[in-house]
C-alpha cells in the first residue's frame, strides 16, 4: 500500500512552499494530501481537502468563520476541523504521516492538529518560531518533531528550499517506517526519575511475568503528561505510578509541571494502578538559584534542575489532591507508602529527609482516601530493593483479582 502524507497549511499564504513539498513527496512514490486551512485569500491550485471541508468538519462554514472578523477564533475553528479530518483518516488507516509549515498562525494550526493525533504517527512541524518562547511544551504533541527554518517562509529561495527538502525527506522516511503499533505482550507503564532506584529490580521481575515495561521519566509535560496520554490511548494494561511528584509541582508552579490532569487517566480508564508518593517532598524552582525565597532548603541537582524542599503545608495540599484524584478512580487502586523516604534526596542523612513530613503526608492520605483504597505501609525507603519486591508482590495479588483487565491494546 502506498503511504499517504498529509501536508497541512494555508494555500493563500504558503502555496509555493506547500506545492514544493507535494512535488518532492510525489516524486518519491508516496501520496501527498494537501489540506488547505486558509481563510481569506485566493487558492492558487486545488487542494485535496478544501478549506470549506475543513470548516464544515469544525461544525461551521467558511463564511461564518470569515464573519467572525477575529483571526484567533478563525484559526482555532480551522484547526479543530483539520484535527477531526486527520483523526478520521488515521483511525481508518489512511494516514502515515503529517507535515505542516508556517509562521505563528501556521504553527498554531499545525501543532493544534498534531496534538490530537495518535502517539507514533509521524508528525513534523516546519516553523519560523520553532525554538522561541512562543512554542512551549504544552503546545507540542508528545512525539512531535520540530524543525526551525533559518529564514522566513515567504516564497521560495535557495535557503528555505534546502530546509523544505530536508523536511520532506524526513517525513518521507518516517512515513515509510511507520506501522500501527501492535504490542506483542501486555504493556505496563512505570513512572520514575533519576533519583529513584526501584526499576533496577522491578523491570526484570515484570518481564519474567510476561509484561513489556514502558518507563516514563516524570519530569513534566513530556514526562507525566505523556504518561497520561499513553494511558488514554489504551496502551497499558496496568500502571505503576510510583513517582507522582508532578502533582506537587503543579500546585506550586514548579518547573516540572505536567498539567492539572496528572494522576487521573488510569482512574478514568479503570485500569489497575499501584501508586506511591515518589518525589512528593520537593518541587523544582522555575527560576535561578538567587531568586529562591530566603529560608527555603534547596538542592542543585545540575545546572538545569533546582530542587526546593516542600513545606509541610505544601505536602498536606499535595496529599489532599492525590487522595481526591485517586478517589475518582473507576478501577482498582492500591497505595504503597514507604515510611523512610520518597526518593534519594529524602533518604536518612540526605538533604530533604523529613520523617515528620512523611507522617503528616500519611495521615492526610488516611483521612482523605476512600475506605475502598488500601494503603500498604512499608517499613523501608522507596529506593530499597525490598520496595521493588513489594510492588511486584502487590501487583501479583491485584492481578489475581482483576485478570479480566489484562489485554493487549
Amino acid at each position: 500500500m502506498t503511504k499517504t502524507i498529509a501536508i497541512l497549511g494555508t494555500l493563500d499564504t504558503k502555496a509555493e512552499e506547500l506545492g514544493y513539498l507535494r512535488d518532492i513527496i510525489q516524486e518519491k512514490g508516496l501520496t501527498p494530501l494537501i489540506i488547505d486551512a486558509g481563510i481569506l485569500g485566493d487558492v492558487p491550485f486545488p487542494p485535496d481537502i478544501t478549506r470549506e471541508e475543513v470548516a464544515n468538519a469544525a461544525g461551521t462554514t467558511l463564511n461564518e468563520i470569515r464573519s467572525l472578523h477575529d483571526e484567533g477564533k478563525a484559526i482555532a475553528f480551522m484547526a479543530e476541523g483539520a484535527s477531526r479530518i486527520m483523526r478520521t483518516l488515521s483511525l481508518q488507516g489512511h494516514l502515515h504521516g503529517i507535515i505542516s509549515i508556517g509562521g505563528s498562525m501556521g504553527t498554531s494550526l499545525g501543532l493544534t492538529t498534531m496534538r490530537e493525533l495518535p502517539i507514533g504517527l509521524p508528525k513534523l512541524m516546519v516553523s519560523t518560531i520553532a525554538f522561541t518562547p512562543l512554542v512551549t511544551g504544552d503546545k507540542v504533541a508528545k512525539d512531535q518533531v520540530m524543525m526551525q527554518v533559518p529564514v522566513d517562509l515567504w516564497g521560495l529561495n535557495s535557503i528555505n528550499k534546502q530546509s523544505l527538502q530536508s523536511a520532506a525527506h524526513a517525513i518521507i522516511g518516517m512515513a515509510q517506517a511507520y506501522q500501527t503499533l501492535i504490542p506483542e505482550k501486555p504493556m505496563v507503564g512505570v513512572t520514575t526519575r533519576g533519583i529513584m532506584k526501584y526499576l533496577t529490580w522491578m523491570k526484570p521481575m515484570l518481564e519474567e511475568r510476561g509484561y513489556e515495561v514502558v518507563v516514563s521519566h516524570a519530569i513534566g509535560t513530556v514526562g507525566g503528561g505523556t504518561f497520561e496520554h499513553l494511558i488514554h490511548q489504551g496502551f497499558f494494561s496496568a500502571v505503576f505510578d510510583l513517582c507522582v511528584g508532578e502533582v506537587i509541582e503543579e500546585l506550586n508552579g514548579g518547573a516540572l509541571r505536567a498539567g492539572p490532569e496528572r494522576l487521573e487517566a488510569a482512574g478514568m480508564m479503570g485500569i489497575p494502578q499501584i501508586v506511591a508518593p515518589g518525589c512528593m517532598e520537593l518541587w523544582h524552582w522555575p527560576g535561578t538559584v538567587d531568586a529562591v525565597p530566603e529560608g527555603r532548603k534547596i538542592h542543585v541537582h545540575n545546572p538545569l534542575v533546582l530542587g526546593v524542599k516542600a513545606t509541610h503545608e505544601e505536602m498536606i495540599a499535595a496529599a489532599e489532591v492525590m487522595a481526591e484524584k485517586l478517589n475518582r478512580a473507576k478501577g482498582p487502586v492500591i497505595v504503597l507508602f514507604p515510611l523512610h523516604g520518597f526518593d534519594e534526596h529524602d533518604k536518612p542523612g540526605n538533604v530533604f529527609y523529613d520523617p515528620e513530613g512523611h507522617t503528616i503526608f500519611l495521615n492526610v492520605l488516611r483521612k482523605n482516601l476512600h475506605p475502598s483504597i488500601k494503603i500498604v505501609e512499608l517499613d523501608m525507603h522507596i529506593n530499597d530493593q525490598a520496595f521493588a519486591e513489594a510492588v511486584v508482590s502487590v501487583f501479583d495479588e491485584m492481578m489475581k483479582a482483576h485478570t479480566p483487565s489484562l489485554s493487549l491494546h
